[in-house]
Protein backbone atom coordinates (compact mmCIF):
# COMPACT_ATOMS: atom_id res chain seq x y z
CA UNK A 1 0.00 0.00 0.00
CA UNK A 2 2.59 2.43 0.99
CA UNK A 3 4.44 2.19 -2.54
CA UNK A 4 1.31 1.97 -4.21
CA UNK A 5 0.69 5.56 -2.46
CA UNK A 6 4.26 6.64 -3.37
CA UNK A 7 4.05 6.09 -6.58
CA UNK A 8 0.77 7.78 -7.30
CA UNK A 9 2.12 10.77 -5.35
CA UNK A 10 4.85 10.55 -7.76
CA UNK A 11 2.97 10.67 -10.74
CA UNK A 12 1.24 13.42 -9.45
CA UNK A 13 4.71 15.69 -9.05
CA UNK A 14 6.17 14.90 -12.09
CA UNK A 15 2.35 16.02 -13.86
CA UNK A 16 2.71 19.18 -11.71
CA UNK A 17 5.97 20.34 -12.20
CA UNK A 18 5.62 19.64 -15.92
CA UNK A 19 2.69 21.76 -15.96
CA UNK A 20 4.49 24.68 -13.93
CA UNK A 21 7.43 24.19 -16.47
CA UNK A 22 5.47 24.59 -19.59
CA UNK A 23 2.83 27.27 -18.72
CA UNK A 24 5.15 29.76 -16.89
CA UNK A 25 8.61 28.86 -17.55
CA UNK A 26 9.05 31.71 -19.95
CA UNK A 27 8.38 34.21 -17.62
CA UNK A 28 11.34 37.11 -18.14
CA UNK A 29 9.92 38.88 -14.73
CA UNK A 30 10.46 36.10 -12.63
CA UNK A 31 12.62 36.05 -9.65
CA UNK A 32 14.24 33.72 -8.08
CA UNK A 33 13.93 32.69 -3.98
CA UNK A 34 15.77 31.13 -1.44
CA UNK A 35 14.72 29.65 1.85
CA UNK A 36 15.71 28.42 5.09
CA UNK A 37 14.00 26.95 7.94
CA UNK A 38 13.20 24.45 11.00
CA UNK A 39 10.99 21.09 10.67
CA UNK A 40 10.07 18.73 13.22
CA UNK A 41 7.34 16.06 13.56
CA UNK A 42 6.09 12.50 13.88
CA UNK A 43 7.01 9.35 12.39
CA UNK A 44 5.33 6.18 11.66
CA UNK A 45 7.12 3.17 10.23
CA UNK A 46 7.51 -0.55 9.63
CA UNK A 47 9.96 -2.68 8.16
CA UNK A 48 8.57 -4.73 4.95
CA UNK A 49 9.62 -8.24 5.78
CA UNK A 50 8.86 -11.82 3.64
CA UNK A 51 8.18 -14.20 5.20
CA UNK A 52 5.67 -11.92 6.16
CA UNK A 53 5.95 -10.39 10.22
CA UNK A 54 3.21 -8.83 12.13
CA UNK A 55 3.91 -5.57 13.48
CA UNK A 56 2.10 -2.45 14.72
CA UNK A 57 3.55 1.13 13.53
CA UNK A 58 6.78 2.57 14.80
CA UNK A 59 5.65 5.71 16.54
CA UNK A 60 9.12 7.83 15.70
CA UNK A 61 10.25 11.23 15.44
CA UNK A 62 12.33 14.12 13.32
CA UNK A 63 13.67 16.96 13.45
CA UNK A 64 15.84 19.06 11.23
CA UNK A 65 16.95 22.03 8.60
CA UNK A 66 15.50 23.03 5.28
CA UNK A 67 16.91 24.43 2.25
CA UNK A 68 14.68 25.63 -0.96
CA UNK A 69 15.65 26.81 -3.72
CA UNK A 70 12.74 28.36 -6.52
CA UNK A 71 14.20 28.52 -9.43
CA UNK A 72 11.82 28.31 -11.78
CA UNK A 73 7.88 29.45 -11.93
CA UNK A 74 6.16 27.13 -9.13
CA UNK A 75 9.14 24.70 -9.21
CA UNK A 76 12.91 24.69 -7.58
CA UNK A 77 14.54 21.86 -5.01
CA UNK A 78 14.53 21.47 -1.60
CA UNK A 79 17.13 20.16 0.66
CA UNK A 80 16.80 19.08 3.92
CA UNK A 81 19.40 17.94 6.94
CA UNK A 82 17.26 15.71 9.28
CA UNK A 83 17.66 13.71 12.65
CA UNK A 84 15.29 11.08 12.33
CA UNK A 85 14.16 8.13 14.63
CA UNK A 86 12.13 5.10 12.91
CA UNK A 87 12.06 1.45 13.24
CA UNK A 88 9.75 -1.30 13.56
CA UNK A 89 7.60 -3.06 16.57
CA UNK A 90 6.69 -6.43 16.18
CA UNK A 91 3.21 -7.95 17.57
CA UNK A 92 3.87 -10.65 20.39
CA UNK A 93 4.43 -13.92 19.42
CA UNK A 94 1.62 -16.66 19.70
CA UNK A 95 1.66 -17.74 23.37
CA UNK A 96 4.10 -14.89 24.76
CA UNK A 97 2.26 -11.16 26.13
CA UNK A 98 5.66 -9.26 24.87
CA UNK A 99 6.59 -8.16 21.47
CA UNK A 100 10.31 -7.36 20.13
CA UNK A 101 11.08 -3.28 19.25
CA UNK A 102 14.20 -2.25 17.12
CA UNK A 103 14.72 1.86 17.04
CA UNK A 104 17.12 3.38 14.30
CA UNK A 105 18.40 6.47 14.46
CA UNK A 106 19.16 8.25 11.15
CA UNK A 107 21.25 10.84 9.89
CA UNK A 108 19.11 11.71 6.71
CA UNK A 109 19.72 14.14 3.46
CA UNK A 110 16.91 14.28 1.22
CA UNK A 111 17.17 16.21 -2.17
CA UNK A 112 13.78 16.64 -3.80
CA UNK A 113 11.66 18.74 -6.61
CA UNK A 114 9.78 21.29 -5.06
CA UNK A 115 6.58 22.31 -6.84
CA UNK A 116 4.02 24.33 -5.40
CA UNK A 117 0.32 25.48 -6.80
CA UNK A 118 -1.49 28.27 -5.93
CA UNK A 119 -1.59 32.35 -5.61
CA UNK A 120 0.89 34.38 -2.80
CA UNK A 121 -0.55 33.59 0.62
CA UNK A 122 -1.59 30.23 0.32
CA UNK A 123 -0.17 26.99 -1.77
CA UNK A 124 -0.46 23.61 -2.29
CA UNK A 125 3.16 21.83 -2.31
CA UNK A 126 4.58 18.86 -3.70
CA UNK A 127 8.59 17.23 -3.19
CA UNK A 128 9.51 14.26 -4.52
CA UNK A 129 12.85 12.64 -4.65
CA UNK A 130 15.60 10.88 -3.55
CA UNK A 131 16.94 10.64 0.10
CA UNK A 132 20.09 8.74 1.77
CA UNK A 133 20.36 8.02 5.22
CA UNK A 134 23.29 7.29 7.71
CA UNK A 135 22.78 5.11 11.06
CA UNK A 136 24.14 6.97 13.93
CA UNK A 137 22.50 4.32 16.11
CA UNK A 138 19.99 1.89 17.43
CA UNK A 139 18.59 -0.27 20.16
CA UNK A 140 16.19 -2.97 21.00
CA UNK A 141 14.23 -4.21 23.60
CA UNK A 142 11.12 -6.31 24.54
CA UNK A 143 7.36 -4.37 24.99
CA UNK A 144 6.15 -4.13 27.26
CA UNK A 145 9.62 -3.44 28.63
CA UNK A 146 11.72 -5.64 30.10
CA UNK A 147 15.26 -5.14 30.05
CA UNK A 148 17.37 -7.06 27.18
CA UNK A 149 16.54 -9.48 24.80
CA UNK A 150 16.19 -13.16 25.52
CA UNK A 151 19.55 -15.46 25.60
CA UNK A 152 17.95 -17.70 23.37
CA UNK A 153 15.78 -15.91 21.04
CA UNK A 154 12.99 -17.18 18.98
CA UNK A 155 13.68 -15.34 16.06
CA UNK A 156 17.14 -15.11 14.36
CA UNK A 157 17.88 -11.32 14.45
CA UNK A 158 16.54 -10.77 17.94
CA UNK A 159 19.54 -9.25 19.98
CA UNK A 160 21.51 -8.52 16.02
CA UNK A 161 22.09 -5.36 14.62
CA UNK A 162 21.29 -4.62 11.34
CA UNK A 163 23.76 -5.35 8.52
CA UNK A 164 23.33 -1.65 6.41
CA UNK A 165 24.29 1.45 8.12
CA UNK A 166 23.61 3.38 5.23
CA UNK A 167 19.82 3.55 3.63
CA UNK A 168 18.74 4.59 0.38
CA UNK A 169 15.26 5.90 -0.05
CA UNK A 170 12.47 7.64 -2.15
CA UNK A 171 10.44 10.04 -0.74
CA UNK A 172 7.68 12.10 -1.57
CA UNK A 173 4.80 13.84 -0.13
CA UNK A 174 2.23 16.38 -0.65
CA UNK A 175 1.45 19.19 1.62
CA UNK A 176 0.42 23.15 2.43
CA UNK A 177 1.92 26.53 3.12
CA UNK A 178 1.25 29.96 4.15
CA UNK A 179 3.98 33.16 2.95
CA UNK A 180 3.18 35.87 5.35
CA UNK A 181 4.33 39.53 4.11
CA UNK A 182 7.50 39.10 6.32
CA UNK A 183 8.52 36.14 3.83
CA UNK A 184 8.41 33.58 6.42
CA UNK A 185 6.82 30.71 5.13
CA UNK A 186 4.64 28.17 7.81
CA UNK A 187 4.18 24.93 6.18
CA UNK A 188 2.36 21.34 6.88
CA UNK A 189 3.66 18.33 4.88
CA UNK A 190 2.86 14.90 4.67
CA UNK A 191 5.39 12.40 3.28
CA UNK A 192 5.67 8.98 2.68
CA UNK A 193 9.01 7.22 2.44
CA UNK A 194 9.96 3.89 1.34
CA UNK A 195 13.48 2.31 1.53
CA UNK A 196 15.47 0.83 -1.43
CA UNK A 197 17.92 -0.85 1.19
CA UNK A 198 17.42 -4.28 2.97
CA UNK A 199 18.13 -3.64 6.10
CA UNK A 200 19.24 -7.83 7.03
CA UNK A 201 20.99 -9.43 4.40
CA UNK A 202 18.46 -12.50 3.12
CA UNK A 203 21.91 -14.51 3.35
CA UNK A 204 22.03 -14.24 7.14
CA UNK A 205 18.62 -14.37 8.13
CA UNK A 206 16.23 -15.72 5.43
CA UNK A 207 14.05 -12.15 5.10
CA UNK A 208 14.37 -11.04 1.88
CA UNK A 209 13.43 -8.02 1.42
CA UNK A 210 13.22 -6.05 4.84
CA UNK A 211 13.04 -2.73 3.38
CA UNK A 212 11.67 0.08 5.82
CA UNK A 213 8.89 2.25 4.87
CA UNK A 214 6.38 4.57 6.51
CA UNK A 215 4.47 8.50 6.48
CA UNK A 216 6.15 11.61 8.26
CA UNK A 217 3.88 14.55 9.53
CA UNK A 218 5.71 17.71 9.96
CA UNK A 219 5.62 21.80 10.63
CA UNK A 220 8.26 23.90 9.05
CA UNK A 221 8.84 27.62 9.44
CA UNK A 222 10.88 28.52 6.87
CA UNK A 223 12.46 32.63 6.02
CA UNK A 224 13.36 33.93 2.81
CA UNK A 225 17.44 35.01 2.51
CA UNK A 226 19.36 37.42 0.64
CA UNK A 227 17.01 39.57 -1.62
CA UNK A 228 15.88 38.41 -4.98
CA UNK A 229 18.08 37.94 -8.06
CA UNK A 230 16.70 38.67 -11.22
CA UNK A 231 17.26 35.72 -13.81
Amino acid sequence: MIRYIAFRLGQILLLGCLLSTVALGQDPSFQKEFYIGAKGGIVLSRVKFKPNVEQNFFNGQTAGLVFRMISEPHVGIQMELNYQRKGWQEKPLEGSVQGYEHSLNYFEIPIMTHANLGGKAMRFTFNLGPSVAFLLSDSQSMVPSTPGIPADPPIAYWGKPIDNSVDFLFTGGIGTEYHFKGRSILALDTRFFYSLTNLYDSKNYGYDPSQSNGIQFTLSYLFQVGHKVSK
